[in-house]
């Protein structure tokens, strides 16, 4: 159900023309510096002490609570490293550990800029049955609504997604939702000194920057709890 909805929401998405220059005139919540390509185990693998590394209640979680590994990241739905980690390497962590109750992968707001939030709301607005598949969509259609007109290209997508314009328009206005994303980047600068996308944290080890899937696939082995 998920992937057709995906491919449904895909297909309807208008593309969009804008000049960078008009995008960047208008940026807000920039990161300092964005995460590179960079991976591999980070010097220190101490874990950091902090109860925002484990599943908090509001968060959205893929596969199973009692996972012997938190997997949590934290992205900007803006943030071009992120969309690739969503489309090169997310999907093979699922099937091979987070669909065999290994790993629980958490996606945490760590919005960079005005559209970043507005694109989060849109995901959150759309309810935790569809959370999942709507983000997915925003990724891989980045460079569609990451541009000046921002918001009405996302409300194309939304109506495509079965959300018609008032709903889409409320949801853009309601400033609880705002403000839980903006405080989700705030958090994670003050637990994790976050400072750019993507980071994770896996088991409480702080690990920035892309990741390939052996990456990940060797830290699950060093992080994981014995007997495990």
């Amino acid at each position: 159900m998920e992937s057709r909805l995906r491919n449904v929401l895909i297909a309807g998405v208008v593309v969009v023309v804008a000049g960078i220059a008009g995008f960047l005139a208008w940026q807000h919540y920039q990161a300092s510096t964005p995460a590179g390509a960079a991976g591999g185990a980070p010097a220190d693998m101490k874990p950091i002490d902090s109860p925002l590394a484990k599943q908090q209640p509001d968060d959205m979680v893929l596969g199973n609570a009692d996972a012997p590994i938190t997997m949590i990241e934290y992205s900007s739905l803006s943030c071009p490293h992120c969309a690739r980690f969503q489309k090169d390497v997310l999907p093979a962590i699922k099937k091979d550990f987070v669909d065999t109750g290994k790993v629980k992968f958490i996606p945490r707001d760590f919005p960079l800029n005005k559209p970043a939030i507005q694109a989060a709301q849109f995901a959150h607005c759309s309810g935790p049955m569809r959370f999942f598949a709507i983000e997915d969509v925003l990724f891989k259609t980045q460079d569609q609504w990451l541009t000046e007109n921002a918001v009405e290209a996302l409300a194309t997508i939304a109506a495509t997604a079965g959300m018609d314009r008032p709903t889409f328009d409320a949801c853009l206005a309601n400033k609880d939702v705002e403000a839980k994303i903006v405080a989700s980047r705030k958090t994670g600068e003050d637990a994790f000194q976050i400072n750019a996308t993507p980071t994770f944290i896996i088991n409480g080890v702080k690990v920035e920057g892309e990741q390939s899937y052996d990456e990940l696939k060797a830290l699950f082995a060093k992080l994981a709890p014995s007997g495990s």
